[in-house]
């Protein structure tokens, strides 16, 4: 059995004070409101006129939409939230995830996780079997809890799927973004969630064959990516985009991993795991040349 997370309290170290979490849907127009402000702390908004407003958020959660959140018990405070609404394509309904986000001061305290396996759960209550959403492949930390946390799968590049946004995360950044689906009852998914899953380490991912695709020059600034017959390839990403920023590189980020990931995509490689090298800290996409059953079901290859 999977843990249950909706209506559960947790007790977390936030801001230097032990907290106690409520994880539960949200309804009531008072606590939708104050998931604005989880939106601005999140992304650091400089205009409060960008966030979702909770009209919209009370729409979705009565009218067949999900809307899930973290609140500080004792001080009735948001910390983190996930929404999102009911959609179809050509296999049946199922749950697109908007946003989740976790307040700055919280980040790092495993709310995110908690609040999307809350979001799991709703959607499975209503028979839902399948989420999606998307997330940007250049952000680590993304990469790491979509992939590596969440057991995501994604065959699908989308270039500059937002426009240009303004916000202190996307500013002057193309805004890429991965398609990711979640398999809600994949034997993936629920080794995931009880913790049983552990992402690949880098040694691990060579010896089952792994090779590094992203190729650089004397400089150490990704400048194309090289083309392989294997079934397993690394796609590096920077360890972080402010890191990149600050050396003027984001921009050749950007475009390699994106022309790496649709050629191999195209070829029916399939991202489904995030691959960390501790001794440098190098982060990587790991796509796999396998079927989808395959790799929903937990089939092994040597890491797994």
């Amino acid at each position: 059995m999977v843990p249950e997370f909706l209506g559960r309290v947790f007790l977390k170290e936030i801001g230097g004070k032990l907290r106690r979490i409520e994880v539960k849907e949200v309804a009531d127009p008072e606590d939708i409101r104050k998931l604005v402000d989880v939106q601005v702390s999140a992304w650091g908004m400089q205009d409060r006129a960008e966030a979702v407003p909770s009209h919209v958020l009370k729409a979705a959660s009565d009218n067949s939409g999900i809307v899930v959140a973290a609140f500080d018990i004792d001080t009735g405070e948001a910390l983190a939230f996930a929404w999102g609404f009911l959609a179809m394509d050509e296999r049946g309904l199922y749950h697109y995830s908007h946003q989740s986000a976790v307040v700055d001061e919280a980040k790092g305290s495993g709310l995110g996780f908690i609040v999307k396996q809350a979001q799991r759960e709703a959607a499975m209550k209503r028979g839902l079997r399948r989420a999606k959403w998307t997330f940007d492949p250049l952000q680590a930390l993304n990469t790491r809890f979509n992939l590596g946390k969440l057991g995501v799968v994604s065959w699908e590049y989308r270039v500059n799927y937002y426009g240009y946004m303004e916000d202190s995360i996307n500013r002057g950044l193309r805004t890429d973004r991965l398609k990711a689906w979640w398999f809600l009852d994949s034997e993936r998914v629920i080794r995931k969630a009880r913790g049983e899953l552990e992402s690949p380490s880098y040694e691990d991912a060579l010896a089952a064959g792994a090779e590094e695709v992203i190729e650089f020059d004397s400089e150490g600034r990704p400048c194309g990516f090289r083309k392989i017959d294997g079934d397993l390839a690394l796609v590096e990403i920077p360890r972080s985009i402010e890191e990149a920023r600050a050396r003027n590189s984001v921009d050749v980020w950007r475009n390699c991993t994106a022309e790496a990931m649709i050629y191999y995509m195209e070829r029916g490689y399939i991202d489904f795991e995030a691959v960390v090298d501790k001794r440098s800290g190098r982060v990587f996409h790991l796509l796999w040349r396998n079927s989808l059953d395959s790799i929903l079901s937990g089939s092994s290859i040597k890491f797994q």
